[in-house]
């Protein structure tokens, strides 16, 4: 299962001022996700936050909690008047974050600062909603914050592994796992560094923006959206070797980790060559856990980063390969972004862009066979056209959210065969002459540089110039209304061919299209280009 998404910014009702909730789309291309480097500043300016993390062990040497002490310098925004403080109550079916947070305490020079509570009405589906702290009185600063964050505990229902969870002697999760973060102060820097006294020696700490003490751009908020991972963890390539491609694991898997990490940095590599516009592609770190009680996780990305969450392994996947393609998807995820808007209604792009390139670009690259490939496209299509959801809207599907996976992935689905579809007519409607990848190489450019915000009518515009004919009414129908979709029969290049045909699911018949292989056309001759130029 791929979660990601991130990607765009979250519409929860839930979302907390100020702050960029990018969890469920990759934000890698959010505009406002956080950047850092491993190097402070020699002069810090008047406002800022410091903050350090101490993992907390219990008698079995298990991973309990983590000790969060903060320091706030500088004040509050423009137009703010007393501190506030938010954590989240659910964020993406974690539930009861804000509930494990104890022995919260802020203090300035005037001694402890008391507050009164608030809290959002709950999101259906799993989405997030927060409880917030205000201050009863003006603060001074410095000021003190220190509280401590219990770990996920076991059971509880699935979804992205936002939450913090022990495993294999070490912690791991996210920050909006655990985090409770100051919304409206002026602070735009932070400073993040470990305690890692209660771990032996080796041990160590990193997150999404780096190793050990990082500097993070953006408001305090900005940290709840990187992956952490403290303990005994295992390294790809050692610690000493200058590498764009880092990855850390916690618990034993069923495939040589070395051995797959290499094949995901050789692909993101390779990524990084074919969508071009991040030149050079930026640091990116994997992370990895085994857990050995529900819930598992899936994965997930976020900014330069992704984490894979799994379950103890079976006995049939012992001596295997990682799961590629989910591989393939989360990095994808980083130069694909998202669209702006409201979530439900643009995860269409955001998942099914990256979902149509996680099964095309790894075989365009020679990373998988022509007959993985067809493969491939056949599970892709079957799911969709069996899938319950497949002529549901968009709002409804959001509605669901995380209670229901199936569901949750008809936007991926279906924005995947769009996609390729989209492809095809760009194809037809050039003569050969342009491409999907062309047109969101030069779009992606454009967003990347600020000169577009990148809306779903902006790319239904672009794709209207492209086709010399209107496309906006097709995509509201597809993707925001549930129209079901069926490709062009070329859709996924000239080496394979699609045609309608019954599909059988749990004894049920699905009307529906299988892919077979053209006879006499070479997997490399599949698609007119590979690389741009």
């Amino acid at each position: 299962m791929a979660d990601a998404a991130w990607f765009g910014i979250l519409q929860a009702r839930g979302r907390v001022a100020g702050m960029a909730l990018c969890g469920l789309i990759a934000l890698a291309a959010c505009k406002g996700a956080p950047d850092a480097a491993v190097a402070a500043p020699e002069a810090k300016p008047e406002a800022y936050y410091e903050i350090t993390l101490r993992p907390e062990l219990d008698e079995g040497g298990a991973v309990e909690a983590i000790a969060v002490t903060s320091r706030l310098h500088g004040g509050l925004k423009g137009g703010e008047t007393r501190l506030k403080l938010s954590a989240p109550v659910v964020y993406v079916n974690v539930m009861g974050v804000a509930d494990r947070i104890r022995d919260l305490r802020v203090t300035d020079g005037a001694g402890p600062v008391e507050f009164t509570l608030e809290q959002d009405d709950p999101v259906p589906g799993g989405f997030p909603y927060f409880r917030h702290w205000t201050a009863t009185r003006d603060v001074d600063y410095p000021l003190d914050i220190s509280y401590r964050a219990l770990v996920q505990p076991e059971g509880g229902p699935a979804g992205p592994a936002f939450g913090i969870r022990p495993s294999a002697g070490g912690v791991s999760g996210a920050g909006a796992g655990y985090m409770i973060v100051p919304v409206n102060s002026e602070s735009n820097l932070s400073y993040l560094d470990w305690d890692l006294a209660e771990f032996g020696p080796g041990a160590v700490g990193v997150t999404t923006f780096g190793e050990g003490r990082v500097e993070v751009n953006g408001p305090p908020a900005a940290l709840m959206q990187g992956w952490l991972m403290a303990g005994p963890a295992g390294q790809y390539p050692p610690a000493e070797e200058e590498t764009h491609f880092r990855a850390y694991w916690l618990g034993n898997f069923p495939f040589d980790v070395t051995e797959e990490m290499a094949y995901a940095k050789d692909l993101y590599d390779y990524f990084g060559e074919f969508f071009a516009y991040l030149d050079p592609a930026p640091d990116y770190r994997v992370f990895l856990r085994q857990l050995d009680t529900e819930p598992y996780g899936g994965a997930t990305a976020l900014a330069n980063s992704f984490m894979l969450s799994r379950g103890p392994a079976r006995p049939e996947e012992m001596g295997g390969q990682s799961p590629r393609s989910t591989l393939a998807h989360e990095m994808i995820h980083m130069w694909v972004g998202g669209l702006s808007g409201e979530h439900a209604l643009t995860n269409w792009f955001s998942e099914g862009l990256t979902t149509y390139y996680e099964y095309t670009v790894p075989f365009r690259a020679g990373r998988i066979s022509l007959e993985d490939y067809i493969s491939g496209l056949n599970g892709l299509t079957d799911r969709y056209y069996s899938n319950p959801a497949r002529a549901m809207p968009a709002l409804e599907i959001g509605r669901v959210g995380f209670s229901d996976g199936r569901v949750r992935h008809a936007p991926y689905q279906r924005g995947a065969l769009y996609f390729a579809d989209l492809d095809a007519r760009i194809r037809a409607a050039s003569g050969g002459t342009r491409t999907l990848d062309m047109l969101v190489r030069e779009v992606f450019a454009l967003r990347q540089r600020g000169e577009i915000q990148l809306t779903l009518e902006a790319w239904s515009d672009f794709v209207s110039a492209e086709l010399g004919a209107e496309e906006e009414a097709f995509v509201r129908a597809l993707h925001i209304d549930g129209q079901v979709i069926y490709p062009a029969t070329d859709a996924f290049g000239a080496c394979v061919r699609g045609a309608p045909a019954p599909i059988e699911v749990d004894g049920e018949s699905f009307g529906g299209m299988r892919w077979v292989r053209v006879e006499g056309v070479a997997p490399e001759a599949c698609f007119a280009s590979g690389l741009p130029g």
